[in-house]
């Protein structure tokens, strides 16, 4: 029994999940003003299918008909969020936010339709935290912000 309880605990520790994690969670801390790449993909093409990208309900990406549609983007994200075109057939939905900025702290949701649908076909959960601490380097002095 002991045995079993330590196998279950290196498990653990070497996924990284714990029993008040999420299962479709994932979490990622990253510094202001660093780029970060929230990962999202599935295991089918998505040339032809739509996806979306939301943080807590605003719009930040959306992909349809083998185009980005930035009409819907909130600008809060307008010319700082970019995908990878060549990627979209093997399943790569994943978005690069770059400069990132407390303000986009928040839990993103990615998702894909079939053009024909109105649920989800699949869908991916992200939780950014946007750490604003960061060193200030002056010629003569380091600061805090």
């Amino acid at each position: 029994m002991e045995l079993l309880v330590l196998v279950s605990l290196c498990l653990l520790t070497f996924t990284g999940k714990t029993f008040g994690d999420k299962p479709d969670q994932t979490p990622i801390t990253i510094k202001e003003d660093e780029s970060v790449i929230l990962p999202c993909s599935f295991s089918t093409t998505l040339t032809n299918k739509i996806i979306d990208w939301k943080k807590d309900g605003e719009d930040v990406f959306l992909y349809e008909n083998g185009r980005v549609n930035p009409s819907s983007q909130d600008k809060q994200f307008k010319g700082r969020v970019s995908h990878f075109p060549d990627e979209v057939k093997s399943g790569n939905a994943s978005i690069t936010i770059k400069q990132a900025k407390i303000s986009d702290s928040g839990t993103y949701t990615c998702l894909y339709l079939n053009q024909d649908q109105t649920h989800p076909s699949g869908t991916h959960r992200i939780v950014l935290t946007v750490d604003g601490f960061k060193l200030l380097q002056n010629s003569s002095q380091t600061a805090f912000a």
